[in-house]
């Protein structure tokens, strides 16, 4: 079994209604594969949701998602990840944005698979990363 953690990009198609995107989260759904997103990720699409031109719309549709996938907290076990994540980004000179470390920090402490569109999660030793949007 997989678990995947969608980044904002992703799941910001998810719900602007990619189909292909759609399709291959719910064959890999129905082979046993889970989803969810971090606490980080749905800070982002609720400022997404209320800075749009139909947040009430946007919110629905927000709202069916967050009861179709699994949401990952950052705890403690996660904050001293983004600890050690940015330390080890910043030695290696690549720097990556703090919230994107904390979203690599759920997953490298659950051993998820980031669904993202984002290059520098590359650079993040130990992350699986993955691009649904490219293919």
């Amino acid at each position: 079994m997989k678990a995947f953690l969608m980044d904002t990009n992703h799941v910001s198609h998810f719900l602007s209604g990619h189909r292909a995107l759609q399709d291959r989260v719910r064959v890999s759904q129905g082979q046993g594969s889970i989803f969810g997103i971090s606490m980080t990720v749905l800070g982002e699409l609720y400022y997404a949701v209320y800075a749009s031109q139909r947040p009430k719309e946007n919110l629905m549709r927000l709202e069916a998602f967050l009861d179709a996938v699994l949401l990952w907290e950052f705890d403690r076990l996660a904050a001293e990840e983004f600890g050690k994540i940015q330390a080890e980004q910043k030695a290696k000179g690549k720097p990556i944005p703090p919230t994107d470390a904390q979203i690599a920090a759920v997953a490298r402490t659950r051993r998820l698979i980031v669904l993202t569109n984002d290059a520098h999660f590359r650079f993040i030793d130990g992350l699986t990363v993955e691009s649904w949007l490219r293919s």
